[in-house]
């Protein structure tokens, strides 16, 4: 049995003006790594979230020394790489234990990190993780050797090498719920517009996605094969969280939760028949969803969906790999708010050979599409994606500021658009005004507030978005 400790590091403050509206969320991809060294390895593990836990670097420092790990994994996206690396510093000046570092942002480019950072960062792993962490642990352990582990990048006599790819997770219901009790739950919140209940969780119950956004990074770490828990898995970790937490409300964080329609509709009267109470949020695909799931999906306990609209214009959905039409997205939209769901819209301003019209046009589009909620994002192109390589392709890796990479975040990060970073902030922020400046769409948002928390929430929310805008325009 080997001493595991898990960590992640800091993020919320590189939301800048917007970190109020961001919420603190149980990782769940550690809690899965945890949950599998546990059950197959029957290795002691300990996990930290610093974040919702309030840890600083010197709290850190010393649960290192007191625990004594002898492997230690971090993961990280791409803004908080940089803090990823200084935790693993902290990790080798305080233990002698073996640093491994994983996450999406290390699936991207993982031989860069080996080169630069041989002596903080042990192996990277590419990929998911908890196979190839149990069998990391295990040799680590044993002394075995890893030249046989499928999955990692590691450097050896100067040297960095890539192991074969690791084949993805078949069956997801071999993974054990995450170990949620390694870290107390009341610490964790959702996002200011996901707020209903104090007392939410995150869930996530199928992985990998079929479709190939541009834009999008998930398939480095989950792949394109659309896997999934089994409706009895899924039932069961909601009747868990409710029973043994007190949950309330669940964030269900699958890429499109809406994709195996049969697999839907049981999981939905399966809610229903155990009589869960549950409100819960997921996105979904417009071409996925009709007018009677939407309403099952209602009676379920769903009062919340999320769309990726993207944009307006058609040649700029084709090019981002977005294969659902503006019309139909519209049409889906406006069928779900009929219903009383609260809808969330999502636009992406800043893609390749995207126009100052077409960005206009598109901000124009969602105010005609109505949602309750609309989030306008900078284009961010990760490492890993299409985007990335359009806009940074002859930028050495260790020139970029990564910590600016921010989904939701202050600035905008591409450089070599047709419209400048500035210019995108800008319309980003007009959109914004445009949108919930008017007295309808302020009434849609009150109608679909049910509890204090939300409206608290709603306005701590609404002050950080006013807030952000008026830097953009200075």
């Amino acid at each position: 049995m080997a001493k595991v400790l898990l960590l992640s590091p800091l993020y919320l403050d590189l939301y800048g003006n917007l970190q109020k509206a961001a919420g603190r969320y149980f990782p769940l991809g550690l809690g899965y790594i945890a949950s599998y060294l546990r059950k197959y390895g029957n290795h002691e593990v300990r996990m930290y979230e610093p974040e919702a836990q309030r840890l600083s670097h010197e709290d850190i420092a010393r649960i290192i020394k007191t625990f004594a790990p002898e492997v230690i994994g971090l993961t990280c996206t791409t803004p908080n790489f940089a803090r990823a690396i200084k935790m693993a510093g902290i990790c080798k000046i305080n233990s002698g234990a073996k640093v491994v570092l994983g996450g999406v942002h290390a699936s991207a480019i993982p031989e860069f990190i080996m080169q630069k950072y041989p002596d903080l960062i042990d192996c990277v792993v590419a990929g998911e993780g908890e196979i190839t962490m149990l069998e990391l642990v295990n040799a680590y352990q044993s002394g075995s050797g890893i030249e046989t582990i499928k999955g990692i990048v590691y450097a050896k006599d100067g040297e960095v090498i890539r192991n074969e790819i690791r084949p993805f997770i078949e069956n997801p219901d071999s993974i054990p719920f995450p170990s949620r009790d390694l870290i107390p739950q009341a610490l964790f919140a959702p996002n200011m517009h996901n707020a209903r209940y104090r007392n939410c969780a995150t869930i996530l119950t199928s992985r990998g996605c079929p479709f190939n956004c541009s834009f999008c990074a998930s398939r480095l770490v989950s792949g394109r094969k659309y896997r999934t828990h089994s409706a009895e898995y899924v039932l069961a970790e909601m009747s868990l969280l409710k029973q043994d937490y007190h949950i309330r409300q669940l964030v269900i964080t699958d890429d499109t939760f809406t994709l195996d329609q049969n697999r839907l509709e049981t999981i939905c009267r399966g809610m229903i028949d155990r009589k869960m109470r549950l409100a819960w949020f997921c996105f979904g695909q417009a071409g996925t969803v009709d007018r009677e799931l939407l309403k099952l999906m209602k009676k379920a306990g769903c009062y919340s969906i999320g769309f990726g609209v993207e944009s307006s214009d058609e040649a700029t959905l084709k090019k981002m790999g977005k294969n659902i039409l503006p019309a139909k997205a519209k049409e889906t939209i406006k069928i779900a708010q009929g219903l009383g769901l609260k809808t969330q819209a999502f636009y992406i301003i800043g893609s390749p050979g995207e126009t100052r019209e077409q960005m206009n046009s598109t901000v124009k589009f969602s105010r005609e599409v109505g949602s309750t909620l609309a989030f306008y994002n900078m284009l961010v192109p990760f490492p890993g994606t299409r985007e990335f390589d359009y806009f940074f392709s002859g930028i050495p890796l260790e020139e970029i500021d990564w910590e600016k990479f921010v989904a939701i975040g202050e600035h905008c990060v591409v450089k070599n658009a047709s419209v400048s970073a500035k210019e995108i902030e800008r319309i980003i922020g007009g959109a914004n005004i445009s949108y919930y400046a008017h007295p309808k769409r302020l009434f849609n948002i009150a109608f679909h507030i049910r509890t204090f928390y939300e409206l608290g929430n709603y306005l701590r929310g609404g002050s950080a978005l006013l807030k952000q805008t008026g830097k953009w325009f200075k």
